[in-house]
């Protein structure tokens, strides 16, 4: 072969080459799928509920004698704006026993009583609570009264929620604008939920809570109101007394009130001991205790618990009982039977004035 044939076969092998080299590092054609980016979906956005005030209904008040009433069987509950009564739990007698309360004396200082001078008439109007008594208004499990005396109207608790409590004072034809003071008695929810939607309304009152209410809840409420933290027994208007905080898991006041016939002791829960409240009251004014009523916590109690309880009660000088909200049915019964004429069933709408 000549010089030109090796040219043209080297060429040949060349272009070939260069054509391998071509063929290897192509792309193939099929491009690989791509993932696709999953769009986020956005979160709900929650907005709170308005509290429900119902239309004013021009009503009588009902104010009930100390005699007892006849309770009237629960309505079937319907679906209303306003929650409906809700059946009171049929008693039973073989109930869970719990620790029978004892005297525990104080070892924080009590202050004098103050002498005092009450000549107006006294008025409690339970305004929330789980038992029924006026067939207009809703029952709801919690606790809250009216106290008014003269030109001072004061709001023991505040219930579970704001919509029942105001519907219920607006069907009693009672203002809470006018209120000038609040009491809570412990931090539970069945007895500040209502705070809010007073707080809502008036502005212009004072809130008397425990000293171990959480930070949070005392700076929500001192936004809005005038709070003072409550730690010893206090005298916070002639002739109304807090006992100041009692107990040590749940911490609770009670209210002490001065009339011409003796002291009346509300309490919300009674969760450090009914009878150890009725004996600091006596501790803290000097005064007999013509009335107990409120939550006595004997919801699970046994029979022999309650009947001590009865006892210790005749031996404080207890003259009147009205329990109602956590006292439990058999507790109810048992006072009735032991207490007779002396005896008040009370429930929401329960009115009562004492000279």
């Amino acid at each position: 072969m000549n010089e030109r044939g090796l040219a043209r076969l080297a060429l040949s092998a060349l272009i070939g080459l260069i054509c391998l080299l071509a063929i290897e590092c192509a792309p193939s054609g099929i491009a690989s799928p791509t993932p696709e980016r999953a769009t986020a979906t956005p979160l709900p956005t929650f907005t709170a509920t308005p509290i429900l005030i119902a239309t004013p209904i021009p009503t009588a008040t009902l104010t009930p004698s100390h005699e007892r009433a006849t309770a009237t069987p629960p309505p079937t509950p319907t679906a209303t704006p306003i929650p409906t009564r809700t059946p009171i739990p049929t008693a039973t007698l073989t109930p869970a026993p719990i620790a029978t309360p004892t005297l525990v004396p104080s070892s924080t200082p009590t202050p004098e009583p103050t002498p005092t001078e009450v000549a107006e008439k006294l008025t409690i109007t339970i305004v929330y609570d789980n038992n029924e008594y006026d067939d207009r208004l809703a029952t709801a499990w919690g606790f809250s009264c009216l106290v008014e005396r003269g030109d001072l109207t004061l709001l023991f608790d505040t219930g579970g929620d704001a919509t029942t409590l105001l519907s219920n004072m607006e069907t009693l034809g009672l203002d809470p604008a006018t209120i000038d003071t609040i009491v809570l008695s412990h931090i539970h929810g069945d007895h500040v939920g209502g705070l809010g939607g007073i707080l809502a309304i008036n502005e212009e009152t004072t809130v008397y809570l425990p000293r171990s209410f959480p930070a949070s809840f005392k700076e929500q409420a001192k936004a809005h109101a005038r709070v003072v933290e409550i730690h010893e027994p206090m005298e916070i208007a002639e002739g109304i007394y807090t006992t100041g905080e009692m107990g040590s898991s749940i911490i609770e006041q009670s209210l002490v009130l001065i009339t011409g016939r003796g002291s009346v002791v509300i309490t919300g829960c009674a969760h450090p001991g009914v009878v150890n409240i009725v004996a600091k009251a006596k501790e803290i004014t000097g005064e007999e205790v013509y009335l107990v009523m409120g939550g006595f916590h004997l919801g699970g109690a046994s029979q022999a618990t309650i009947e001590g309880i009865v006892e210790d009660f005749r031996e404080l000088g207890v003259q009147k009982a009205a329990p109602c909200h956590c006292s439990g049915d058999l507790a109810r019964s048992i006072f009735e039977r032991e207490y007779g004429e002396d005896f008040i069933r009370v429930g929401v709408g329960s009115r009562l004035e004492v000279d």
